[in-house]
């Protein structure tokens, strides 16, 4: 991923907390949170090149430990300071890997 992470709020932090139970189908997705499927389908696809999310494929959808991180930190997240935030989530993922 280049550039910052700009969430779309509250619907990408529901996707992620529908994904952190089990993988699951964008359409499952979308009804379990309450979305229009192809809100859901291109929040997806952004999360994936955010490198939060994997389709696992034919369009199964898990999240990515980097996911999870910014899952937990999602309440540091500032549309306007979307940089102090990505750095947050680096630095926190950079620890887990040392562990």
């Amino acid at each position: 991923m280049t550039g910052p992470m700009i969430f779309q709020r509250p619907t990408d932090r529901l996707i992620l907390e529908e994904l952190q139970d089990a993988q699951n189908l964008g359409a499952n997705v979308a009804e379990a949170i309450d979305r229009h499927r192809k809100t859901v389908t291109t929040r997806l696809r952004q999360l994936e090149d955010y490198g939060l999310v994997n389709n696992v494929g034919r369009g199964v959808y898990a999240i990515t430990e980097k996911g999870e991180v910014v899952l937990e930190n999602f309440d540091d997240y500032e549309p306007n300071n979307t940089d102090a935030f990505t750095e947050i989530v680096e630095e926190e993922l950079s620890d887990r890997r040392k562990e």
